[in-house]
């Protein structure tokens, strides 16, 4: 295997294009090129004839085609180790002929075979490098504590005041809570918008930024979509809970309900824009901030202990533990995207146009972060990165409005290399061939 990562892949690109040091390819361009020309390049060396990536299952009766399923190699009849085609059924053939049809995500097999290998093509791996992280220059009394963040929004702390900084000096307002005597013990801060949330699992502190108004509730919690809105949850003696909308008056919360759903309680919680899959954030503890995440269909299954700062994007939630990044989607399946160099401030937001996500500090300075890992590409030979890299170059030149024949005739020379290792690398039955008898 050839293995080098999706930012040396960017680098070689832009060394051929002439674009070194140039911040002309914006990191956004950049990862849809890569993926264009990944997906491109793969989706053509899989009709070339290159199994490079085949992978492969057994079976014997109708099942559900593999998550990773991109496109179908081959169906075919193991017989101690002897393979026999399978054609794909034609309409006029009855279910006790041998062959297979694709149907809702499904194969079925015809003719009671007793075992049978189902080659395919996985769906191609997304490749994505971190964009280069920016230093924040915040403006903060000495001895600050930077509780959260929300895009250029910061809420800190002082001598006991709560304060918010904001880096376009649009926001910055001082000692937010004056006045307000009761505070939520343990809690969890959380700025997101216009609204700067404190909350344990039985009071919830709200302060409006463009109003200046302030709301003490022991009835709602937060929950907060993926695209930043608001809600309030208000718990019931039994289930369903309430949430509901929202807007503050003269320190009084008016309310009108969106919808009911089966929740339990929390600190605060995380959801869709459809607030169909709603996730909490709570303590099992009542004097120690050790938060836990899960998924309210789950009240008594799987949580993720230890989970600090949270947002919802992507069908599923964002999280940080032991200083590492990690994702968990709606059908509970984590993944650790990347470890996290410093002290972690809290999600700016997950910007699927920048790839910036979290802000750190660290070296005693603040820093604004990519949410994205450096993809390992793990191409069999060196073929693929050097396709790829001229691929990249050509459609960088292209965005210049630069010549690229030289940069064509290269990328020619050496598909037509590859080509013809391929004829002498494998043997292999033609690839849905002789589809009906």
């Amino acid at each position: 295997m050839f293995n080098m990562k999706t930012s040396d892949l960017f680098r070689r690109a832009k060394q051929l294009a002439d674009l070194e040091g140039s911040d002309f390819i914006s990191w956004n361009e950049a990862i849809n090129c890569i993926n264009e020309a990944h997906v491109g390049l793969y989706e053509r060396l899989i009709n070339m004839g290159d199994n490079s990536f085949v992978k492969s299952f057994h079976t014997s009766t109708t099942v559900e085609l593999p998550e990773d399923f991109w496109q179908l190699k081959g169906v075919y009849l193991y017989n101690n180790g002897n393979l026999q085609t399978i054609n794909r059924r034609a309409d006029n053939n009855g279910i006790h002929h041998l062959s297979y049809e694709l149907r809702n995500g499904n194969i079925e097999l015809f003719g009671n075979p007793n075992d049978v290998l189902v080659e395919y093509f996985p769906k191609p791996k997304q490749l994505f490098f971190p964009s280069q992280d920016v230093e924040v220059n915040l403006d903060l009394p000495e001895g600050a504590e930077i509780l959260d963040c929300f895009k250029h929004t910061f809420l800190y702390k002082v001598n006991d005041t709560y304060n918010i900084y904001d880096t376009d000096e649009l926001k910055n307002a001082e000692d937010i809570f004056n006045g307000v005597e009761t505070f939520p013990e343990y809690p969890i801060y959380k700025i997101i918008n216009d609204f700067v949330i404190i909350s344990n699992l039985n009071n919830t502190l709200l302060y409006q930024i463009s109003t200046g108004e302030i709301v003490y509730t022991t009835e709602f919690h937060p929950i907060i979509t993926e695209s930043g809105n608001l809600y309030l949850m208000k718990y019931t003696e039994s289930q369903p809970f309430e949430i509901y909308a929202f807007s503050i008056h003269d320190g009084t919360i008016n309310v009108s309900l969106v919808k009911t759903v089966n929740a339990w309680k929390g600190y605060c919680y995380y959801a869709d824009d459809e607030l169909n899959n709603v996730w909490r954030v709570y303590s099992k503890y009542s004097s120690a901030p050790a938060y836990f995440l899960s998924f309210n269909k789950e009240p008594s299954g799987s949580e993720i202990n230890n989970s600090l700062m949270h947002i919802y994007k992507n069908n599923g939630v964002y999280f940080i533990r032991n200083n590492k990044l990690n994702f968990i989607d709606n059908d509970y399946n984590t993944t650790e995207i990347k470890g996290i160099e410093g002290n972690i401030i809290g999600f700016i937001d997950i910007n699927k146009n920048t790839g910036f996500g979290y802000c750190v500090k660290k070296y005693g300075r603040y820093f604004i972060c990519s949410y994205c890992e450096d993809t390992e590409l793990n191409f069999p030979n060196s073929f693929y990165f050097q396709i790829i890299s001229y691929l990249l170059a050509i459609a960088f030149r292209s965005k210049q409005g630069a010549d690229i024949s030289l940069l064509s005739n290269q990328l020619a020379a050496i598909e037509q290399t590859f080509e013809d290792t391929l004829g002498s690398d494998s043997f292999q039955f033609p690839r849905m061939g002789n589809v009906y008898n």
